[in-house]
């Protein structure tokens, strides 16, 4: 594959997970505040000495949740992308 249409496919696919992301249904919209919510109760009853573990998790569930996205996203593309062809 060369490097535009490798180029195109990332811009595609970073733009379509953004959609997909905006348009989310009730049932991920309700699990996103609910992770929310316990998060807050977790983070009221940590310690200021605890509190940047709580923060270090976040960042590291933020990373593994994009990659497993993108990764699994780019997948079904590639899929796709073959059986179409």
């Amino acid at each position: 594959m060369d490097n535009k249409l490798k180029a195109a496919m990332e811009e595609f696919i970073t733009q379509r997970i953004n959609d997909l992301g905006a348009d989310a249904p009730a049932a991920v919209t309700d699990a996103v505040s609910e992770a929310e919510e316990q998060k807050e109760r977790l983070a009221a009853a940590l310690s200021e000495k605890q509190r940047p573990l709580l923060r270090a998790f976040e960042n590291a569930l933020g990373v593994q949740s994009g990659e497993e996205t993108r990764y699994y996203y780019r997948a079904g593309f590639y899929d796709a992308v073959k059986f179409l062809l």
